[in-house]
């Protein structure tokens, strides 16, 4: 049995085969995907399986993991503009996204990827972002860009 780590040449296999799994099975929880790649030869954390799932963009749709449908290409702006159903500021350096349920790990992995410039970091729950800007116009700035990209 291959034991993949976070190395570059074991991430992109166990990444593969893990798209591989929830295309071929219906897969509920991190547990099942250890327990699916351990099928095919590939030792994995459930760490890593939780990186991977934020990485690869996967959503939960009917209570098993998917990937997002209809992406053909990297796209970081793409779960902005279908995922995100609302953007309401918190104070002056605090923006709350209210997104489809599943979808915030990607929604705040998509503003990581971005690296817009003052926006300090992202925290993503379920169907909730909240991201820290260093200043009210940095905030004013990111609330017109979400806006601009929400799905209507």
């Amino acid at each position: 049995m291959n034991k993949y780590t976070d190395r570059a040449e074991g991430k992109a296999a166990r990444q593969a085969a893990i798209l591989a799994a929830i295309s071929a099975e219906e897969i509920a929880t991190q547990n099942d995907l250890v327990k699916a790649l351990k099928k095919r030869g590939i030792a994995a954390t459930q760490v890593s399986i939780s990186r991977d799932i934020a990485e690869l963009g996967l959503l939960k749709a009917g209570g098993v993991y998917k990937a997002a449908a209809g992406e053909t290409a990297p796209d970081a702006e793409m779960p902005l503009r279908t995922f995100v159903r609302a953007v309401v500021p918190a104070g002056p350096n605090l923006t709350v996204i209210r997104c489809d349920t599943g979808a915030a790990p990607r929604v705040g992995l998509s503003l990581d990827q971005l690296a817009m410039a003052g926006v300090v970091g992202t925290l993503a729950g379920d169907d909730t972002v909240f991201v820290a800007s260093d200043s009210l116009s940095t905030q004013k700035k990111l609330v017109e860009f979400l806006q601009n990209r929400m799905a209507n």
